[in-house]
C-alpha cells in the first residue's frame, strides 16, 4: 500500500509473539509513542494487555490478535492508522463470559508536531508522512437546465458546474493535509482488507416496555428478560407516539439494577415514554454497551474522527457485540465534496430521461486532493465492496452500537452481509444504509433511535451535482433495495424507512448481480430478471437498484416525521417486481407513508397513527402512484386518511392530475378512528384559479373486505402478440428487441402490466407501459438459445419460437407464478441452433386460464347516452357508456374517472343501459371456453372527503352461461337457453364473484331479474378461463386413422365410419353436463348414423369396442 509502505516501520514483527516481547520486533523494543508498525505475512502477534502510547500507525500483512482473559482488566491500543492488509488476519474476540474489555481508541497524531521534535521515524519516513498540505474549500453548484428528454438536447444544452473562489481549511491534526500520502483520506482509521473477527459478550440489544414510564420514576418494566444487561450499562429509552403527549422524548440514563423484567435507573426519567396498549404498542429501550469498544476523542473538529472499514475481501468478515463510539467523518450536515457532475451519458437503459431522474445518465469527475473536505465512506461501521457476485460469502455485522456519528452509522456498501441486532443512536443522515445499489443479505431487529436532519440541499440537485443523496435523516435508508429488512425498530427520526431511487451517476453506483437478486432473499426467491445475465441484455449485465422489489416485515416507526418516504421510482421499472411490507407499523407521524412517484407495492397489517390529529395524513399517494394495495389497515388520529390526485390548475391547457385514474389502490379491512377526514382534496396552485372549488377526486380507490376476495390462481394474458417476434436479419438499433404486454389477475382482480403515466402529463414522465427486452447481439442471442432451446410450432408451419419465462406476482399473496412466453423467430437460418428446434409437450401447450373478457364482444340491451358530469367550474364532460366500458381495464367506478385529464382520455369508466325491464349485457368470447372465475365490479358514489358508497342498482340480476348465443331478451327466455346461473342478491356490493365454476359456454349473460324499469352499470367484468380442452379433433391424433365423423358441426345426424368392422361396439352420446343421452349398441360395426335429436350444444361421442377400439369426439349440435 502506498500510504503506509513496509519499509518506513519502525518495528517490524519478525517472529510469532507477545506485542509486549521486545523480541518480538526487529529492533528489540516495544512499539512506542509515534511507532510505525508494521506485521509482514506468516507473522502472528498477540497483543494482551494495555498501553497508553500513541501509535501512529500499525499495517498488518500477517496475523494479530486481540484478547483480554480477565474478566476485570482492559486491553487498550491507541492509534492514528490501523491498515491490514489482503492476506491478513485481524482478531478481537472477547466473547466469553470471564473475558474482560478490548478497547480501540483511534486518535488523531500530530504529525507536523512530531516531525519537528524528537522522533523515532526515518528520514525516509519523515519525508514521506505530513500533515501540511494547504486545502481549499470551493463550493460548486450546477448553472443552467439539469432536465432533458434526450441524450442529444442534453450535449447540445447549457448545463455547467460552476466554482467559487477557494477559502483555506484547516484541520489542525486531521486527515485533510495528508493528502501527499493519503489522496483518499483513509489514514485515522481502522481499515481491514483481508479476514476479520472481532466479537464482543452477548447482549439483548432492544426490549419493548410492557408499561407506561413516565418522568420523574426511577425504574422501567420491560417486556421480557434480556440477555447480558448489567449495574452500569448505559440504555437509551425511545418516544412513544401517542398523540399530542406532552413532554414526550428519549432518556439516556444508566442501570442501577436488573431483576428480572424491572430495571432501576441511577436517575429519574426525564421524559414521558408512554404506550398504546390497546394496539399493543410500547416504547424500547436498547443497550448501548458492548465490551469491546472503538472509539475516537469527543472533538467538535470532525475531521478528527476516526472510522472503521472492511473492504475488497469477503472471505471472513464478523463484526459482533462491539460500541463504536464518536466515530464516523464523512460530515451528513454538509454536501459531499469528493465528486461534481461532469458530463451527461447516453443511457444504456431503454427508456431515461437525461435528469436527475435518469437511470446512468451522467459522469461525475473526481474533486482534486488538495480541494476535498468532505469525501464520502468514513463511517463507524463501513462494509465496502466486499462483493454482492452469486455465491458470495455474507459478512456479519451482528449485536453493535454506533453511538454519536456526524455522517451515516452502519454502511453496507456493494457487499452480501447480515446487519442485525445492531443499535443506532444519535446520527445525522442515515442510520443503516445500503448504500450504492447492489447491497444484498439482511437487516434483522435493529434499533435506530434519534437520526438528525443533514444538510437542506434540494434532494435531485444533490444526486445530481454532487452524487450525494440520502441525508434527510432516515432511520434505514436504502439506495440498495434487495436487502431483507425484519423486524426493525426506528423512533425519532425524519424518515423512518427512506428509499432513495434516483440513479443518475455511473460513478458511485452498483448494478444487482441477477442471480444474486434472485437467490439470497429466503421466502421470496423469484428471477424477474433471465435475460440481465451472462451478457444476453443490450442494457448489460446486472439490475438497476430502482428495478429490485423491497421486502420489509414487521417495520415500527415511532415518533418520525414520515413513516417511510420512497419516491422517483415509477418512471425506470421494466418489470413486475412486487415490494412487499408484510406488518407495517407507524405510531406517532406526520405522514405515514409517503409513495408518490412510485409503483407497485404491498401493505399487509399497517397501523398509522397521527402525532396531531388536526395535521397529519396517513397516505401521500397525489401523484405518479401506481397498483398499491393495503390489507388490514387501521388508520387513526389523524386530519386525513389518503391525500389523493391534486388537481394541478393551468389557465391555458386545463385542469390536470398526475395520477392517471385507472390504477388501482386497492384497501382491504380498512378501520378507521379518530380520522377527521378520509381524503384531503387538495389543488397544487390555487392562486390559477381561487374560485376552484375540489369536491371529488377521480382516483381508482377501492375498498373491499376479506370476505369479498377467494384466493384464485394468478394469470397472465397477452394483449398484443405482435410484439413477440424478433427478426434474426434484423440490423440497427432496434435488431433483436420484442415487448412483452398482458394483463396480470390475481386475488384482488386485474392489472395492466407495466407502468402507464397519466396522460395528462404529457412527455413529462415516462415509464414502461409494456416490459422490453433486447438481445444484446445476435451472437449473444443464439447463445441463449443455446442454453434454452428452440421450439416450433406443428400447428403454424413448424414457425420457430423461443421461450422466455416471466415471473408475476400476486398482490395478496406475494407468490410469484411463472408464465412461459412465447416469441416468435423471424428469418432465422435452418443450421446451427436453429437445425432441430424441439417440439413443446401437449401438456406444455394445453390451454390455460387467461381474462377472456378483455377480448370478448360485447353489447348491451340499450345504451344511455345523455350523462354528463362537471365539478362546478370547468367543462362538462359527455359520459361514454358503451358496452365496452366494462372491459376496458380500468374498473374505476366513479363518474368523473378520467375528468382530469385534459380531454385525452374519455371521461368515466364504466357501461350503462338506459332504465328498462329486464335490462342485458352480452359476452361472445369466440369460442367454447371453460369458464373458472368472474368478478362484476359495481360503480361507486362519489362522496367528497367521505369514502364512496358501493351503488346501490347492484342488486337483482344473474350470470347466465350458454354455448349457444342467447336468442330471447327476457329473463325467463335467457334462464331458459343458459347451461349456467349465478344469481346476484338483493344486497348492493362493489362487486360480485364466482370462483372454481369449471363451466363451459361461449357466451355470457347479464340479466336484471327486476320487473320494472331499472338499469345495468358495470364498472368493469373480468372473466377467468381457457380454450374448451376437448378440441373438435381426436384426442389422440392416432385416432384420426381410425373413424371419421362427419359433418361437425351438424344439424343432428351425424356419420360414422371405421376404419374396419369392430365387434362389441357401443356409440354413447353425453351432454355437456355429462349425462348419457343416448346409447348405441351394435355386435359389428363399419359405418352407421345416428341423430342427436336433442336440443343445440355441445356433445362428446364416445365409441367403444374389442381390439381396444376407444375413442372421443366433441360434436357441435347447431
Amino acid at each position: 500500500m502506498n500510504a503506509l509502505p513496509s519499509n518506513l516501520a519502525t518495528h517490524t514483527a519478525v517472529q510469532n509473539g507477545d506485542w509486549f516481547n521486545a523480541s518480538t520486533w526487529n529492533v528489540n523494543t516495544v512499539p512506542s509513542t509515534g511507532a510505525i508498525v508494521y506485521i509482514p505475512n506468516a507473522i502472528t502477534v498477540d497483543y494482551e494487555g494495555t498501553s497508553g502510547d500513541h501509535l501512529f500507525a500499525v499495517r498488518v500483512d500477517g496475523n494479530i490478535n486481540f484478547t483480554q482473559g480477565n474478566a476485570n482488566q482492559a486491553t487498550r491500543i491507541k492509534f492514528d492508522t490501523f491498515f491490514a492488509m489482503h492476506g491478513s488476519f485481524v482478531t478481537a474476540i472477547a466473547d466469553g463470559d470471564s473475558d474482560g474489555r478490548i478497547i480501540f481508541n483511534i486518535e488523531p497524531f500530530d504529525i507536523e508536531a512530531y516531525r519537528s521534535g524528537n522522533n523515532i521515524w526515518s528520514t525516509a519516513a519523515e519525508n514521506h508522512f505530513r500533515d501540511n498540505g494547504v486545502v481549499t474549500f470551493k463550493i460548486r453548484t450546477g448553472q443552467g437546465d439539469d432536465r432533458y428528454n434526450t441524450y442529444q438536447q442534453a450535449i447540445n444544452g447549457d448545463f455547467q458546474i460552476v466554482e467559487s473562489a477557494g477559502t483555506t481549511v484547516n484541520d489542525d491534526e486531521g486527515v485533510l493535509g495528508r493528502y501527499s500520502w493519503d489522496p483518499k483520506q483513509l489514514s485515522l482509521g481502522f481499515v481491514t482488507m483481508g479476514q476479520l473477527e472481532i466479537i464482543g459478550q452477548e447482549k439483548t440489544n432492544m426490549v419493548k416496555l410492557s408499561a407506561d414510564a413516565s418522568s420523574g420514576l426511577n425504574s422501567i418494566q420491560l417486556s421480557e428478560i434480556p440477555a447480558g444487561w448489567e449495574a452500569g450499562d448505559d440504555i437509551i429509552i425511545t418516544s412513544g407516539g401517542n398523540a399530542n403527549t406532552s413532554n414526550n422524548g428519549e432518556d439516556q440514563v444508566k442501570i442501577q439494577s436488573i431483576s428480572g423484567t424491572t430495571v432501576t435507573l441511577q436517575n429519574n426519567l426525564s421524559k414521558n415514554h408512554l404506550g398504546r396498549s390497546a394496539d399493543d404498542l410500547h416504547c424500547y429501550v436498547g443497550n448501548l454497551t458492548r465490551n469491546v469498544v472503538f472509539k475516537s476523542p469527543n472533538t467538535s473538529v470532525v475531521t478528527q474522527r476516526g472510522h472503521v472499514m472492511a473492504m475488497h475481501n469477503d472471505t471472513n468478515v464478523q463484526i459482533k457485540n462491539v460500541q463504536f463510539l464518536r466515530l464516523g467523518r464523512t460530515d451528513k450536515s454538509k454536501l459531499l465534496d469528493d465528486f461534481v457532475w461532469n458530463n451527461w451519458l447516453d443511457p444504456k437503459v431503454f427508456i431515461s430521461k437525461i435528469s436527475p431522474l435518469g437511470q446512468e445518465i451522467a459522469e461525475m469527475r473526481a474533486i482534486p486532493v488538495n480541494e476535498m473536505t468532505n469525501p464520502r465512506g468514513r463511517y463507524s461501521i463501513h462494509l465496502h465492496k466486499l462483493g454482492t457476485t452469486f455465491g458470495s460469502n455474507m459478512a456479519q455485522v451482528t449485536g453493535n452500537v454506533v453511538w454519536d456519528n456526524p455522517g451515516w452509522g452502519i454502511t453496507h456498501h456493494d457487499s452480501h452481509a447480515n446487519v442485525s441486532e445492531n443499535v443506532v443512536y444519535n446520527v445525522i443522515g442515515a442510520g443503516i444504509v445500503s448504500e450504492t445499489g447492489s447491497e444484498t443479505g439482511t437487516w434483522d431487529n435493529n434499533l435506530v433511535v434519534n437520526v438528525q436532519q443533514g444538510h437542506t440541499t434540494d434532494p435531485y440537485t444533490a444526486s445530481l451535482h454532487h452524487d450525494d443523496y440520502l441525508f434527510s435523516g432516515q432511520g434505514l435508508a436504502m439506495k440498495g433495495r434487495a436487502v431483507l429488512c425484519r423486524n426493525n425498530v426506528i423512533a425519532n427520526a425524519r424518515q423512518g424507512v427512506g428509499v432513495i431511487n434516483m440513479n443518475n451517476s455511473i460513478n458511485n453506483l452498483d448494478r444487482l448481480d441477477a442471480q444474486a437478486l434472485a437467490t439470497t432473499r429466503p421466502g421470496y426467491n423469484v428471477d424477474n430478471f433471465p435475460l440481465s445475465r451472462n451478457g444476453y441484455s443490450k442494457e448489460d449485465d446486472g439490475v438497476m437498484p430502482v428495478e429490485a422489489a423491497l421486502i420489509m416485515e414487521n417495520t415500527t416507526v415511532i415518533d418520525c416525521n414520515q413513516g417511510l418516504r420512497s419516491i422517483e421510482r415509477d418512471m425506470g421499472v421494466n418489470s413486475e417486481t412486487r415490494s412487499i411490507f408484510d406488518g407495517f407499523t407507524a405510531w406517532g407521524i406526520k405522514t405515514g407513508l409517503s409513495i408518490t412517484y412510485q409503483a407497485d407495492y404491498s401493505f399487509r397489517d399497517v397501523f398509522i397513527s397521527g402525532d396531531n390529529p388536526n395535521n397529519a395524513i396517513g397516505i401521500d399517494m397525489w401523484k405518479h402512484s401506481h397498483n398499491q394495495t393495503f390489507e388490514n389497515i387501521k388508520l387513526v388520529d389523524l386530519n386525513y386518511g389518503v391525500k389523493v390526485s391534486k388537481v394541478v390548475l393551468n389557465n391555458s391547457q386545463g385542469p390536470k392530475t398526475r395520477n392517471n385514474g385507472f390504477t388501482p389502490w386497492v384497501f382491504v379491512n380498512l378501520e378507521t378512528s379518530n380520522v377527521n377526514n378520509f381524503y384531503e382534496l387538495d389543488v397544487d396552485n390555487p392562486s390559477v384559479d381561487p374560485s376552484f372549488n375540489y369536491t371529488e377526486h377521480t382516483d381508482n380507490t377501492i375498498i373491499l373486505n376479506s370476505s369479498d376476495i377467494i384466493s384464485r390462481p394468478t394469470t397472465f394474458t397477452i394483449l398484443d402478440d405482435s410484439t413477440l417476434e424478433v427478426d434474426y436479419s434484423e440490423t440497427g438499433d432496434d435488431a433483436l428487441r420484442f415487448e412483452v404486454d398482458g394483463v396480470i389477475t390475481d386475488d384482488f382482480g386485474s392489472y395492466e402490466m407495466g407502468i402507464q403515466q397519466a396522460l395528462a402529463q404529457g412527455s413529462l414522465r415516462e415509464g414502461y407501459p409494456k416490459r422490453i427486452y433486447q438481445f444484446a447481439s445476435h451472437a449473444k442471442f443464439e447463445e441463449y438459445l443455446q442454453n434454452n432451446g428452440v421450439y416450433k410450432d406443428e400447428n403454424d408451419n413448424d414457425q420457430l419460437y423461443f421461450i422466455l419465462n416471466e415471473s408475476l406476482p400476486n398482490r395478496r399473496t406475494f407468490e410469484y407464478t411463472t408464465f412461459p412466453v412465447r416469441v416468435k423467430i423471424l428469418n432465422a437460418p435452418s443450421t446451427g441452433v436453429f437445425a432441430n428446434p424441439q417440439v413443446e409437450s401437449a401438456a406444455a401447450l394445453a390451454p390455460k386460464n387467461q381474462l377472456i373478457s378483455r377480448l370478448a364482444t360485447v353489447s348491451q340491451s340499450t345504451t344511455r347516452s345523455d350523462l354528463s358530469y362537471d365539478d362546478g367550474t370547468h367543462a362538462t364532460a359527455t359520459i361514454i357508456l358503451e358496452a365496452e366500458k366494462a372491459i376496458d381495464g380500468n374498473n374505476n367506478g366513479r363518474i368523473n374517472a378520467q375528468y382530469y385529464q385534459r380531454g385525452l382520455v374519455p371521461v368515466g369508466s364504466f357501461s350503462q343501459t338506459q332504465n328498462s325491464i329486464e335490462p342485458y349485457y352480452d359476452l361472445d368470447f369466440g369460442e367454447l371456453k371453460t369458464i373458472d372465475y368472474f368478478d362484476i365490479w359495481n360503480t361507486v358514489e362519489i362522496n367528497g372527503s367521505n369514502l364512496e358508497t358501493p351503488s346501490t342498482h347492484f342488486k337483482n340480476f344473474s350470470v347466465f352461461i350458454s354455448d349457444t348465443p342467447f336468442t330471447g331478451t327476457t329473463f325467463a327466455e335467457s334462464q331458459a337457453q343458459a347451461d349456467y346461473e349465478y344469481a346476484k342478491n338483493s344486497i348492493p356490493t362493489l362487486k360480485f364473484s364466482q370462483n372454481n365454476l369449471n363451466a363451459v359456454g361461449r357466451y355470457m349473460r347479464i340479466q336484471s331479474s327486476h320487473t320494472s324499469n331499472i338499469k345495468l352499470k358495470f364498472a368493469e367484468i373480468e372473466v377467468i378461463g381457457r380454450t374448451y380442452e376437448e378440441t373438435l379433433s381426436t384426442e389422440n391424433p392416432v385416432e384420426e386413422t381410425l373413424v371419421k365423423i362427419y359433418p361437425n358441426p351438424t344439424n343432428g345426424i351425424v356419420n360414422i365410419k371405421l376404419n374396419k368392422e369392430y365387434s362389441n361396439v357401443s356409440v354413447d352420446v353425453i351432454n355437456i353436463l355429462g349425462q348419457t343421452v343416448s346409447t348405441n349398441r351394435y355386435d359389428k360395426l363399419t359405418t352407421t348414423q345416428i341423430n342427436i335429436g336433442h336440443q343445440s350444444g355441445i356433445y362428446i361421442l364416445k365409441i367403444k369396442g374389442d381390439n381396444n377400439l376407444s375413442l372421443s369426439k366433441k360434436i357441435i349440435k347447431d
